[in-house]
């Protein structure tokens, strides 16, 4: 929905005096503020149109000309409220509208309530009793009683149930008090389908209020209680009068809210008992064999008390979620050159197929494999390679939960794996609420349909599947009709027990469910991700078993996480950081050194050590070299390799500055302005200035609409570029280049990003960090939003605002003394030298190649032979030699690797 429809609000015009303005702290009363005109204000025909293809050929300084007009036009500040009379309080920007009692005040009246029930809905109990004997099913397990010792401030595994319960709640709150800031007062509905009432909600395409199928809505109409009757929304009285034009005609107005149902995290709280106790059952064993986090951590006397055969002394949950040292298995020699299996996609690099080959193995004993996976490095293809891999090529694996945060992460799961295995082999649970228009075509073969709706295939056919792909939230079905791990198998000992009483002790079992993989799990809230954990989680029960599942995790905490609402939540730190800040991962000896320098190479000195549970991925296959500079040195420790092809596209685009590197920020000083229905924050020179570069970039010819994006953290900024790339100053031919708020473009890339960052008055920049606004203070969300394009990158915002913040001001540095940057009059700056310290690895291979190109041309003037030699390259490192090894020239037969791992903080205690 690009545009917002009217809503009609019964509120005082500006210009009445029946609303007077009372100072809170004084009660006076206040005079109405009178607006001043801006002096210059610039006329609608000096709106300078983008460059046509006629005039491409003209010389660049026509082109930094236009910029230039531009850029006076936007950058023209306005005038500022002034209060006539006495001086009053500055007004907040971010108060919530007012409105008259007079139209709340039916909220609050005793009215009946119709509860509907969801249109579709899995008859969970007749479901249990068609497949498993219920009466060997274990009851559920209850809460845990309060503790008066429990302090919501600290995360631990005594009170893990409590810690998560009380942030849900408080995040659901938060939910609450943002989705009353959506209600809708005296709106009209569309009441054409005589036994249906629609609604239209301005920003429910872009989540705002969020509302999902089978959620209830409230609304609330005096006229409309009193004089329903039969089926009809609309009173047959007023109907009639409708066709009689000797009436006025009447039409139903309603006040609408969106209240936040509980049951959207009623299956967090149903799987939190169980791990509560699952926690406490190991919580007092064998924890003197667990070492403490010290100065011996991981010390050649610390480990020698370790040995690869110990028994496995402690709970598979526990070692899930609180891994340590003592979970991981030593490693005394050196690995094999040669992995051993042959990959099914042969694209994969080296880094990938050491993180599928040790999962394979499953050498690093019991706790999680993690994958951190930067932008663009295949993480996706990490997992499904190695889903693959374990069907087909591991005995003891046989049946894999695969599970995404969202949809379409894990409708993606379906598209990737559908060339490997039938609808017989892979099933795509589904909610049954979930609309079959949201589903793509190629995914619906993988989904079973019941009376029209996704549902639960039979138990025996569930049973077959190799792999189920599901969300987080949606596993939740397998838990409600008695499909996990621990239901199996209490249901499958029980009947034995039954039928063969005698043999009972000696009974043995495999687990259905064998290995549970998580993609983008950096964006799920831990609670979220407890669904499919206690799925596969073994029975609490001592039992023999001749294998435990495996737990693999591929994400990147430095980006988006968990969407809340709640911003200072814990919430918001899913449980795929919170592990790798864990020491076993943080500290390890060939974890990314805290320092930034690459990580020690292994060699047989630094044995014995515990197997690392960890993988990092490092090449990237999306970013020219340029774009990826300063998101590899501010957030991955300046690690990342750029490998991408074909990212030199722009090279002849007349736009570039300095050394024509494809990224460009232009310092835009254009005010921002607060929507007049408090809808947000919008920038409108910034706007015209975003539109004006996509418009150019498009008429170039280099690349087409689609694959140009612009992107801003603030809705209200998003809908004003919308209104304008897409009206009569753009021809409205530009409906291709696709415009959005910055977190909907997480995981997608585009060939141009134009990133609008909105915000130009300091003031408000705290505000909004605490609401999770903007670009500035949000290092994840600046990491999603310059990381998204492949080889072009544009960034408009005021400098001096943006060089507050750390990150931002590494990217301007960078462009700085690059020469990639325009200032306000709309003039190149021009690049300076600096030391090498401050500049990137991927910034010295630019440079390092450049002086090379310089090189070469002399020699080519002195008559060298001509090579193929672009200015710019996508391999600005070598790998490491022998596909990561270098070989030990003392010791024959051994070798030692050189990976590439990642650090991370602490978060828990």
């Amino acid at each position: 929905m690009d545009q917002h429809p009217q809503t009609t609000f019964l509120r005082p015009s500006k210009a009445s005096k029946a609303l007077v303005f009372i100072d809170p702290k004084t009660g006076d009363p206040i005079a109405l503020p009178s607006v001043q005109k801006p002096n210059n204000s610039t006329p609608a025909s000096l709106l300078v149109q983008p460059p046509t293809k006629s005039s491409r050929a003209s010389s660049r300084s026509c082109s930094v000309k236009a910029v230039k007009e531009i850029n006076a036009i936007t950058s023209a500040p306005k005038q500022s409220l002034a209060v006539s009379g006495r001086a009053s309080p500055e007004l907040d920007a971010y108060a919530r509208p007012f409105i008259p009692k007079s139209l709340t005040s039916i909220n609050e009246l005793p009215g009946p309530n119709f509860d509907t029930p969801p249109v579709k809905q899995l008859d969970f109990r007749r479901y249990i009793e068609g497949s498993l004997p219920d009466q060997f099913l274990p009851p559920s397990i209850q809460p845990t009683p309060p503790d008066p010792s429990f302090d919501p401030a600290v995360g631990s595994q005594e009170h893990y149930e409590h810690y998560f319960e009380y942030h849900i709640r408080a995040e659901l709150q938060a939910q609450q008090r943002q989705n009353a800031s959506y209600a809708l007062y005296a709106h009209y509905g569309d009441t054409t389908n005589l036994q249906i009432v629609s609604f239209k909600v301005p920003g429910l395409q872009e989540n705002s209020p969020y509302i999902e199928v089978d959620d209830v809505v409230h609304r609330k109409n005096e006229t409309l209680l009193v004089r329903l009757s039969g089926p009809s929304l609309q009173p047959r009285e007023v109907r009639s009068q409708q066709r009689n034009a000797n009436f006025k005609v009447h039409r139903l107005r309603f006040n609408v809210q969106f209240p936040v149902p509980k049951e959207r995290f009623s299956s967090t709280w149903l799987v939190l008992p169980a791990i509560q106790r699952a926690l406490r059952m190991v919580m007092h064993t064998n924890e003197r064999q667990i070492m403490t986090v010290s100065t011996r951590l991981f010390s050649k006397s610390s480990i020698s008390s370790f040995s690869k055969d110990s028994p496995q002394n402690h709970h598979w949950i526990r070692s899930m979620l609180f891994p340590t040292e003592v979970d991981s298995k030593l490693q005394t020699s050196l690995n094999n050159l040669f992995f051993s299996r042959l990959l099914f996609d042969s694209e994969l690099n080296w880094e990938q197929e050491k993180a599928i080959e040790s999962v394979r193995a499953h050498n690093y004993w019991t706790l999680p494999f993690l994958i951190s996976g930067p932008p663009g490095t295949g993480k996706t293809k990490t997992l499904v390679e190695l889903a693959i891999q374990l069907v087909k090529n591991v005995n003891n694996v046989a049946h894999i939960l695969f599970c995404a945060p969202s949809d379409p992460a894990a409708d993606t799961l379906v598209r990737l794996l559908a060339s490997h295995f039938d609808p017989n082999q892979m099933f795509r649970l589904n909610r049954s609420s979930r609309a079959f228009t949201e589903v793509p075509g190629t995914v619906l073969p993988y989904c079973f349909v019941l009376n029209d709706a996704p549902s639960l295939p039979p138990f025996k056919k569930l049973m077959a599947y190799n792999i189920v792909v599901t969300t987080c939230r949606d596993a939740s079905l397998l838990i409600r009709t008695r499909m996990t791990n621990s239901d199996l198998y209490a249901a499958e000992h029980g009947l034995v027990a039954a039928i063969h009483p005698d043999e009972s002790e000696s009974f043995s079992t495999k687990l259905h469910w064998t290995a549970l993989l998580m993609d983008e799990a950096a964006q799920a809230m831990e609670p979220e991700a407890l669904i499919p954990l206690f799925i596969v989680a073994p029975p609490l029960e001592s039992v023999q078993l001749p294998s435990t599942p495996l737990f693999v995790m591929a994400g990147d905490d430095h980006q988006l996480g968990p969407h809340l609402s709640l911003q200072s939540s814990p919430l918001k730190n899913s449980l795929f950081a919170r592990l790798f800040a864990r020491p076993v991962y943080a500290e390890h000896p060939v974890a990314r050194a805290k320092t930034g320098k690459a990580p020690p190479i292994l060699n047989q000195s630094m044995l014995p050590m515990l197997r690392p549970a960890f993988a990092n991925l490092v090449r990237n296959y999306r970013s020219h070299p340029a774009i990826l500079a300063v998101p590899s040195s501010v957030f991955y420790n300046d690690t990342l390799l750029a490998e991408a092809p074909g990212t030199d596209r722009l090279a002849s685009w007349s736009q570039w500055q300095g050394k024509k590197w494809p990224v460009q920020f232009h310092n835009n000083l254009s005010p921002d302005d607060m929507d007049s229905d408090g809808g947000g924050w919008f920038n409108s020179g910034e706007a015209r200035l975003a539109c004006w570069y996509a418009a150019s970039l498009v008429r170039s010819e280099l690349v087409g609409p689609k694959e140009v994006c612009i992107m801003s953290p603030f809705k209200a900024q998003v809908q004003y570029l919308r209104k304008v790339m897409r009206g009569k100053d753009y021809g409205g031919v530009f409906w291709d280049v696709d415009i959005g708020p910055t977190e909907i473009f997480q995981g997608l890339e585009r060939g141009v990003v134009i990133i609008c960052t909105t915000r130009s008055r300091e003031k408000y920049v705290e505000k909004d960090k605490e609401l999770g606004w903007g670009l500035i203070g949000m290092p994840n969300k600046m990491n999603v939003a310059l990381t998204r394009a492949k080889f072009g990158l544009i960034v408009i915002g005021k400098k001096d605002l943006l060089l507050q913040d750390p990150n931002w001001k590494a990217f301007l540095e960078f462009c700085e003394r690059n020469g990639l940057m325009i200032n306000e009059n709309g003039l190149g700056e021009p690049a300076y030298d600096t030391d090498d310290s401050v500049r990137t690895t991927l910034e010295k291979g630019l440079l390092d190649r450049e002086e090379g190109q310089k090189e070469l041309k002399v020699s080519q003037a002195l008559g060298a032979g001509s090579q193929n030699n672009g200015m710019w390259t996508s391999d600005m490192q070598e790998p490491p030699n022998a596909e990561g090894y270098d070989f030990n020239e003392h010791d024959e037969g051994e070798y030692s690797e050189n990976p590439y791992e990642m650090p991370f903080v602490h978060t828990w205690q």
